[in-house]
């Protein structure tokens, strides 16, 4: 059965919904959609339908016997319905993930699934989209396109030892970089940007307006 979904792959999370052109885009263009339980019934009353619907499925109004994709109970209280999404597409080799909904209703929810990507990010290649920004979680060397002029922040998960940038206005150089505010609105100066860094970053590239 699971050779039968079809890339791109996009979960979606029970935060906001998207309402910005770029994330709307990326659920038009999903091969499968897969709900993190609750967020079944909002993408519902947007008139769109997901293929699979994971979790413990206390948060959702629909029915299993009404549901005519794939129902996945994972009933772990230990666990967030976007932890048990995440491990479920692992697990079945569903590697390339776009999150949206996972930012924008609570702030201890937005903060807890930040540290959710990046825990994910060293299995899956996964980032959200939200209607401001691109966010990811990279460790190691990357390189992202970019516009000149648009604005990218940098923020530490722990301390970094060494972190360095190319293509961004305010270069980073071999330099410490605590977790602090420091690393925010900086801005690509070209078609692409260049990171390197010793221990893990949240990376957000803002869309144009």
């Amino acid at each position: 059965m699971i050779a039968s979904f079809q890339p791109p792959i996009v979960v979606l999370a029970n935060g906001q919904f998207p309402m910005h052109t770029i994330p709307l885009q990326i659920l038009d263009d999903a091969g499968t959609v897969i709900c993190t339980d609750g967020s079944a019934d909002t993408l519902l009353q947007f008139e769109r339908i997901p293929h699979i619907i994971i979790g413990d499925h206390d948060s959702t109004s629909l029915n299993k016997n009404d549901f005519k994709g794939l129902w996945v109970d994972v009933p772990d209280q230990n666990r967030t319905d976007l932890q048990k999404t995440l491990e479920w597409c692992f697990a079945n080799d569903l590697n390339e993930i776009a999150v949206l909904g996972a930012m924008g209703e609570r702030e201890d929810h937005s903060l807890g699934n930040l540290h959710v990507l990046a825990e994910f990010s060293e299995k899956l290649t996964v980032h959200f989209t939200t209607d401001f920004a691109r966010i990811y979680c990279i460790n190691g060397e990357k390189t992202f396109p970019s516009k000149k002029g648009q604005q990218i922040s940098i923020t530490a998960i722990k301390n970094v030892s060494s972190i360095t940038t190319k293509g961004l206005k305010y270069a980073l150089d071999n330099e410490p970089f605590p977790p602090a505010c420091n690393g925010i609105s900086n801005e690509a100066e070209g078609d692409e940007f260049s990171i390197f860094t010793s221990h893990p970053i949240w990376l957000f590239i803002n869309h144009l307006k």
